[in-house]
This record gives C-alpha cells, sequence and structure tokens, in this order.
C-alpha cells in the first residue's frame, strides 16, 4: 500500500497540464468573471482621500519641510532645481506633502448631514486648543478689566 505523501505526488506531466497555456486562460477567464461580478454587484473597494489626516501626518509633513522645502521639486543630474524633468528631491516626503494638501482640501469641504469622513481640526489643534483657553470666563475676565 502506497503512503499518503506518495499518492499525493504529482508527476512532471500532471504539472505540465497545470501550466499549460490552456489552463492559465481558463484561470485567466474566470479571474476576470470574477472581478466583473464584484465590480458589478457594488463589491468594489473605494478609498477614502480624507483617511489619516491626523496629527502624526502634519508632524511627518512639517518634518520633510524643514528638511527638503518643496521635496517635490525635480531637480536635473546636476542636482540643481529646475523647471524641466528630473529626480524628486525625497518621494516619501513628496507623497507626505502631497497627502498634507489633500487633507486641507479635506478640511475645508462642506459634509453637510455627515455624508463624509473629514477631520476638521487637521493642521490646527493648538490654534483650536489656543482659541478655547481664550473663550474662558477667567479670560473674558481678564479683558473686562482692561
Amino acid at each position: 500500500s502506497r503512503s499518503a505523501a506518495a499518492r499525493r505526488k504529482t508527476s512532471p506531466r500532471d504539472a505540465a497540464t497545470l501550466h499549460s497555456p490552456g489552463a492559465m486562460k481558463v484561470t485567466a477567464a474566470v479571474l476576470v468573471a470574477a472581478l466583473r461580478f464584484g465590480a458589478a454587484s457594488g463589491l468594489s473597494v473605494q478609498q477614502d482621500p480624507c483617511a489619516g489626516c491626523d496629527e502624526g501626518l502634519a508632524q511627518a509633513y512639517q518634518a520633510c519641510a524643514r528638511e527638503f522645502g518643496n521635496p517635490c521639486a525635480e531637480r536635473d543630474e546636476a542636482g540643481i532645481v529646475g523647471s524641466g524633468p528630473g529626480t524628486k528631491k525625497d518621494v516619501s516626503c513628496c507623497l507626505k506633502k502631497e497627502k498634507h494638501d489633500r487633507c486641507l482640501e479635506c478640511k475645508s469641504m462642506d459634509c453637510e448631514f455627515k455624508t463624509c469622513n473629514v477631520n476638521k481640526a487637521y493642521y490646527s489643534e493648538r490654534t483650536i486648543t489656543e482659541e478655547a483657553k481664550a473663550s474662558t470666563k477667567e479670560a473674558y475676565a481678564k479683558y473686562d478689566k482692561k
């Protein structure tokens, strides 16, 4: 009697059948059909462009701006920033800058009836805190005495 491991082994001929052009075409057709069905039935996943707008992104953006200025500026082979095509100063920081710019746009969106997920306090957490401190009873009393 053969062992289970010996029965599971495939011969080189069986492996060739699995990787034949016909088998690959069938697999590709099944995959395309599944993707079309998913899109047609509304199962597609959409990314939220306003997700991740938090203080961590703001700090990362500031660190990049301090180090590179505009990290998306393109340099030529001599390292000089010009108007033509070249390489970006820093690609990961450029992505952070683009995300930061998108978050500032999201912050200004009008999301009446909570139709979108927006952090209205993005990049102004400290300002909001200072304004809240300035509008306390003690602060009003201080300004009324003047």
